[in-house]
């Protein structure tokens, strides 16, 4: 420091003053990062030499600067920290700030949560089908739009394809084309499988409202904020292997379906005879589930199920006949008859052709010695070379109570099931298997805290 330097520092009345780079040194920050504070008057020097420009600072002012990195590390902006420092901010403003800014962190840690799911729930569909998953899933917003539909209840695809040539002879006698607008789509309303037929809309956009008729009804889609999809490319024949792996993305990924389904015709739909390859966009409505499944009250825990409708699957695996004292690990590690299929089918699961969905345990009969009434297997996407000791078996669509548990307290939700919430709610048991689907991760060090999903059929 050169002479007139020290004498205008000692007639500023301060203490020892440090150059900006020593002052950097000290206090950890870079030099660069002082200069911005000084700039946005957050943090002035104590003293700016008028001939050289060099900036100097007291080690009091530490004080302020620590201050500014604290606030920072909660989250706020440059612009927000000013305001923080005032010395006449009221508590009440104050109060606010943090508040908002601790929603703000709420949120952002709930949605990294949901990302944190979906690594997870992709990362062991992988791990379960050794490949790259065949579809991929987004989340969107459908935007409200005006269509002439006409809903009935239709047998088969090319049912629906009747549909849309009666509309388009009513739509040509209005001077509008089919599909010029926006792709054509089919609405189901089915929110659980039906012998008499499925319940669709077939739906065709447009931009100006026409004149509809006792068939044709002219009205708006509603917006939806959240739609699950999916885009299916190939063969009409294969769509149900869409609705199964976008089912199972929605239930891993925390979500609940709603109704109706969308199938959105992107390319390959026609009037003709020719509708056996297409590229179509399969929406499903979504809303993210509030409670996982246990909720608590004044009188401990009740367990509380969501109601979902599953598409029909098939399930490949291990039978089971017998009679058993206990639900696996309830008893310890005695009497763990079905546990120890489970472990002879780990060895296995590489047999299984076409897996597409995690374990499931399916219960579809009752206990015997003579005849198999459990499988443990894997949900396929379609039963193909079973081994001869195994075997496969489809489950048509069916409305579940679905509760969720672990493994060391399964036994303890069966009969909490059959002894509690069936008579209280008045449901009654499905002419359907009941099963256990097994999302959760293995530990083989603690398996009685794995977690899974009871799916019990309900009429």
């Amino acid at each position: 420091m050169d002479e007139a330097a020290g004498r205008q520092m000692t007639t500023t009345g301060m203490g020892p003053m440090l150059k900006i780079g020593e002052f950097s040194r000290i206090a950890q920050v870079s030099v660069k990062t002082l200069r911005y504070y000084d700039e946005l008057g957050l943090l002035r020097p104590a003293w700016v030499d008028r001939y050289t420009g060099y900036r100097y600072y007291t080690l009091e002012q530490l004080t302020r600067l620590n201050r500014i990195l604290a606030v920072r590390e909660l989250g706020f902006s440059l612009v927000e920290v000013a305001k923080l420092l005032q010395d006449d901010l009221p508590v009440t403003e104050l109060r606010r700030l943090l508040r908002l800014r601790k929603a703000e962190l709420e949120h952002q840690v709930q949605e990294d949560q949901a990302r944190l799911a979906r690594v997870a729930a992709r990362l062991s569909q992988i791990e379960q089908e050794g490949r790259r998953p065949p579809y991929e899933v987004l989340v969107k917003r459908a935007a409200a739009r005006l269509v002439a539909g006409i809903r009935d209840t239709v047998a088969d695809r090319e049912e629906v394809a009747g549909l849309f040539q009666e509309l388009d002879r009513h739509l040509k006698r209005h001077g509008v084309a089919i599909g010029a607008t926006a792709p054509v789509l089919a609405l189901s309303f089915d929110t659980e499988y039906a012998d008499g037929g499925a319940d669709i809309e077939a739906a065709v956009p447009i931009e100006r409202p026409v004149r509809g008729n006792n068939r044709v009804l002219v009205h708006e889609l509603p917006e939806v904020a959240a739609m699950a999809s999916l885009v299916h490319q190939g063969s009409y024949e294969l769509l149900p292997e869409a609705y199964r792996a976008l089912a199972a993305w929605t239930q891993a990924n925390g979500y609940r379906a709603g109704s109706p389904n969308r199938e959105v015709y992107l390319e390959g739909f026609v009037l003709g005879p020719d509708r056996q390859m297409g590229v179509i966009e399969i929406q499903i409505p979504v809303e993210r589930m509030t409670s996982p499944g246990r909720a608590e009250d004044e009188g401990g825990y009740r367990m509380e199920p969501r109601i979902v409708t599953k598409p029909a699957f098939t399930v490949v695996g291990l039978p089971f006949s017998g009679h058993i004292s206990h639900a696996p690990f309830e008893g310890g590690s005695e009497n763990n008859e079905i546990g120890d299929l489970w472990d002879r089918l780990s060895g296995r699961v590489p047999e299984i052709k076409n897996i597409c969905g995690p374990g499931v345990g399916l219960c579809y009969g009752m206990p015997s010695e003579s005849e198999p009434w459990y499988i443990a297997g894997h949900e396929v996407a379609r039963a193909e070379d079973v081994p001869d000791d195994m075997m496969s078996m489809t489950v048509p669509m069916q409305r579940y109570a679905v509760f969720a548990c672990t493994l060391g307290t399964l036994g303890e939700t069966y009969r909490y099931i059959t002894e509690e919430w069936q008579p209280a709610t008045g449901h009654q048991h499905a002419d359907v298997p009941d099963f256990e689907y097994y999302d959760g991760k293995f530990d083989p060090s603690e398996p009685q805290n794995m977690e899974l999903s009871v799916y019990w059929p309900i009429k």
